[in-house]
């Protein structure tokens, strides 16, 4: 072959290789822009009423643990405040003080058996959903034809 004809070779070559890198990044783009059907609406409806009721038991699970401890310093400041004015030789007193001191210590246990644990799991619940919701329907075009469509006789699962 030519060294012109190997030339055009090698532009063919990278010309190639640019277009075919191009259509790589393109084609998942257009795939992401791509409007939604009416059953894919359906679906992302659901989710977002998903996303709704995970929210509220987040909220529901966070305002437990912080409750907890809230429980905890209130109990601390108690011990603290009884060691600081209490007379060592008042027995009363110290039966008190070691029941506040067991009641803080049960709190703090509900804390990480519990309150913690289950607002995690919850916390990762929604965040999972979030993230598939954000895959799927985010960002997406909805025709509002097919939006009016997709809302008649929606029938979601049951959370």
């Amino acid at each position: 072959m030519s060294e012109t004809g190997q030339s055009w070779v090698r532009v063919w070559q990278r010309t190639g290789l640019a277009l075919a890198s191009l259509l790589i990044f393109t084609i998942p783009a257009l795939a992401q822009s791509a409007a939604l059907t009416v059953p894919q609406i359906r679906v992302c409806i659901c989710q977002e009423q998903k996303i709704a009721s995970l929210r509220a038991v987040t909220a529901s699970k966070d305002a437990a643990y912080r409750d907890r401890n809230n429980q905890v310093k209130d109990l601390t400041t108690q011990i603290n405040q009884m060691t600081a004015t209490m007379n060592s030789t008042d027995t009363l007193a110290q039966d008190q003080l070691s029941e506040l001191i067991d009641l803080r210590a049960r709190v703090q246990q509900q804390v990480r058996e519990n309150a913690l644990p289950a607002l995690q799991q919850a916390t990762n619940a929604l965040n999972r959903e979030v993230q598939s919701y954000n895959g799927g329907c985010a960002n997406r075009t909805i025709y509002d034809t097919d939006d009016v469509e997709a809302h008649k006789n929606l029938s979601c699962p049951v959370q």
